[in-house]
């Protein structure tokens, strides 16, 4: 991916789910039964961060941004400020009640009391993150490699905090717990078509970016220099 290239975004969900596990996890717990038992695939992402259940209710958008790109920032944290914000104002304009972004602050200090939930993704908080209603809606990550830097969103219509937790292994009560941190936007913005979500986000992206989206397939060059950010 070239320095003068242009960001490429694009969206993703799947059709058997997956358990997907941060980059840097190191024997997370996983209930190795179960996982076969229900049939989930368990990868791993080329970003940090705790599990992530993706099934066919969750949203995932890449941003791929060539290297030095002004996107991308050399703050670490603060390059999700505009996509957190973007994400926020999508969510917003499709009716979801009641949605703010993480602050920094706020972030360190749910970090610094961690819930019973916070080995997983969404039972967390990190700067820049979205919530509605009080609870998790939106979950970031990137990677940055030589040829530039990936964002990553997850954003689940539905989510399922008891499947999560059986896969990991865990009991009624992480489950609980998860269920208090996370949500998905459905659960704010009833019968909320990912359609909608999807082109409200674009939408968003377009007016905080800056950057023109066209829709189509990855070209080949496109889809090179995505790999190439995934496996450096």
């Amino acid at each position: 991916m070239g320095p003068g290239d242009a960001p490429v975004c694009s969206w993703s969900t799947v059709g058997s789910p997956g358990l997907v596990l941060g980059r840097l996890a190191v024997g997370p717990a996983i209930d190795r039964e179960a996982v076969a038992a229900e049939g989930v695939a368990v990868v791993r992402r080329s970003s940090g961060g705790g599990p992530v259940l993706w099934d066919r209710d969750l949203l995932a958008l890449d941003v791929a941004l060539p290297r030095g790109h002004p996107l991308a920032g050399e703050d670490v944290v603060d390059a999700y400020r505009w996509l957190g914000e973007a994400i926020a104002d999508a969510l917003r304009a499709v009716g979801v009640a009641d949605v703010r972004v993480i602050g920094v602050a706020e972030a360190r200090a749910a970090r610094a009391r961690p819930g019973p939930a916070a080995d997983a993704c969404f039972g967390g908080l990190s700067p820049y993150e979205v919530l509605a209603g009080g609870r998790k809606v939106v979950g970031l990550s990137q990677a940055r490699r030589r040829p530039g830097t990936l964002l990553q969103a997850g954003i689940p219509l539905a989510f399922d905090a008891r499947r999560l937790a059986r896969l990991m292994g865990r009991d009624e009560a992480f489950a609980a717990g998860l269920a208090e941190t996370a949500a998905g936007v459905g659960a704010s913005a009833p019968g909320v078509t990912a359609d909608a979500v999807v082109a409200a986000v674009d939408d968003a992206v377009r007016a905080r970016a800056g950057v023109e989206l066209g829709e189509g397939d990855l070209r080949e060059g496109e889809r090179a220099a995505l790999d190439a950010l995934l496996t450096a």
